[in-house]
């Protein structure tokens, strides 16, 4: 009987991982049940039976994304949080940069958590689980940033509350941009410019460069 249990969970996991890839790839309005018993290898009364809908197997689909690639940002943010742990040598700021890392090539594998974020923003069950992914990853952000103004890396006036708001939208736009440009010097760029961002608030960083910037653009604008 166990071993039956366990046969079927694991035809479900597979039959519901192939679903999700079919979402990542059409969405949702242009994925038809057709298409799901093509790429699950269930039949159309199956897929009925275990899910329920098309709208229940979708947002069991990204329920299940959420599980596959949240894991590893949040042990990223639970390193850089922890107090007791060995910080590394580019110090708490370091796990910005790779968490963003991960955020990046996850865009690559698709971005579900965006997308979904686009094509169903009026469908209340779908908002409620991008809302609880975004709440999460600007916590972890909030908590990281948080320690390193408690570490003397980012300076006491800092907000790392706006900050880590300011970064997850820089997230949801970097998903968007890394599944669509082909481009890849884009984000990465973007990304490294985050990190500086974020390293200005440094109490080492001065406003005197920046200000001599904008009145050199200034000059050039005039010009």
């Amino acid at each position: 009987m166990h071993n039956v249990s366990r046969n079927k969970n694991a035809d479900l996991d597979r039959v519901l991982r192939a679903a999700t890839r079919v979402f990542l790839d059409r969405g949702f309005s242009a994925t038809s049940m057709s298409d799901l018993v093509a790429a699950t290898g269930m039949n159309r009364a199956g897929l009925y039976a275990a899910f329920g809908s098309k709208h229940q197997l979708y947002i069991t689909a990204l329920q299940r994304y959420r599980d596959d690639t949240e894991p590893e940002l949040r042990a990223i943010a639970r390193r850089a949080a922890d107090r007791d742990a060995e910080q590394p040598e580019n110090g708490v700021l370091g796990a910005i940069g790779e968490l963003l890392d991960v955020v990046v090539r996850q865009s690559k594998e698709g971005g579900f958590i965006v997308r979904a974020a686009v094509e169903l923003a009026d469908d209340p069950a779908t908002m409620r689980r991008v809302q609880d992914a975004w709440n999460d990853l600007e916590r972890d952000l909030a908590a990281i940033l948080a320690r390193a103004v408690e570490r003397g890396e980012i300076a006491p006036a800092a907000d790392p509350d706006r900050l880590a708001r300011t970064a997850l939208v820089f997230v949801q736009g970097a998903l968007v941009t890394g599944r669509a440009d082909e481009d890849d010097g884009r984000l990465a760029d973007a990304t490294a410019g985050l990190v500086d961002l974020l390293a200005s608030y440094s109490p080492s960083a001065t406003a005197a460069p920046i200000r001599s910037q904008a009145a050199d653009e200034a000059l050039l604008n005039e010009s």
